[in-house]
């Protein structure tokens, strides 16, 4: 996986650097009083700029990677390990998005001590309970294709149903539509691109993802959205809010640990483009 390795280090440093901006940004960027953005506040800048930056690295170093044709391993043929390691990061991611579900439901129920759980009103309490729904949903279902993943000896991975990764992505484009929903009242758009960039770079790669499952797997449009989603993901972490914390850290953990796997699969295959 080494001829690979610039990809997962583009990934985690590009939200290191991101989520060190993205806090600052969050400290000095905006007036305490009004929430109103700093004009010219140069840590936000910067993270936009690292974000397109580390967006179009990925664009022209993809091409490394070879283009799959129709006759691509099928999931979880493509994506198995025996390495305890990196099985551990999807895994974990999982039960931190299916984690950010129940915060979500908690916070509908009307489970007192959790963030922002006084501002919210009996209609924002019954789409708390959907969004928490569907994010629990979208963890359980993941659950089994990180671990159809796993590898013993030679044991061929056995196929995977599509619809199990599909299922993830429908829930995820709902949770677009209710956060952007939540966010879209907020008139300072610096406050929330980076959560909404995020969760849709997410539902992309996911998308990429179960596509392996039917035969049309494409290497590098996995890793195109997977690479700055984690970037985007690991940044979003500096916004707060249990839930929104739980999720981004999460999906970043996931993609990183599938990333790593398929890089790891096309290591042991010897393919280059």
């Amino acid at each position: 996986m080494r001829r690979y390795a610039v990809f997962p280090i583009l990934a985690l440093g590009g939200g290191c650097a991101a989520f060190a901006l993205r806090l600052a940004q969050w400290r000095t960027g905006f007036e305490p009083d009004t929430g109103l953005p700093v004009p010219g506040c140069p840590f936000g800048i910067a993270a936009a700029v690292l974000a397109a930056a580390v967006f179009a690295a990925c664009l022209l170093l993809v091409r490394r990677l070879p283009e799959q044709a129709e006759d691509a391993p099928l999931f979880p043929a493509g994506f198995s390990t025996a390495d305890a390691g990196l099985l551990t990061l999807a895994v974990a991611g999982v039960f931190l998005i299916a984690a950010a579900g129940l915060a979500d439901l908690a916070a509908g129920m009307g489970v007192q001590g959790l963030p922002g759980m006084a501002l919210l009103s009996a209609a924002d309490r019954r789409e708390r309970l959907l969004l928490g729904a569907l994010t629990a949903a979208a963890g359980v279902f993941l659950f089994p294709a990180a671990a159809a993943c796993r590898r013993g000896g030679r044991e061929k991975p056995r196929a995977f149903n599509g619809a199990v990764l599909l299922a993830p992505v429908v829930c995820l484009v709902v949770r677009l539509v209710l956060v952007y929903r939540q966010d879209s009242t907020n008139p300072v758009l610096a406050a929330f691109w980076v959560e909404v960039l995020a969760l849709v770079l997410t539902i992309l790669a996911l998308y990429r993802l179960s596509a392996f499952a039917y035969g049309a797997g494409r290497t590098r449009r996995f890793v195109l959205y997977a690479v700055p989603a984690v970037t985007l993901c690991l940044a979003s972490l500096a916004d707060g809010g249990l839930s929104a914390v739980l999720f981004n850290g999460g999906a970043a953990l996931t993609l990183t640990g599938f990333l790593l796997q398929h890089l790891a699969v096309l290591g042991r295959c010897g393919d280059v483009q």
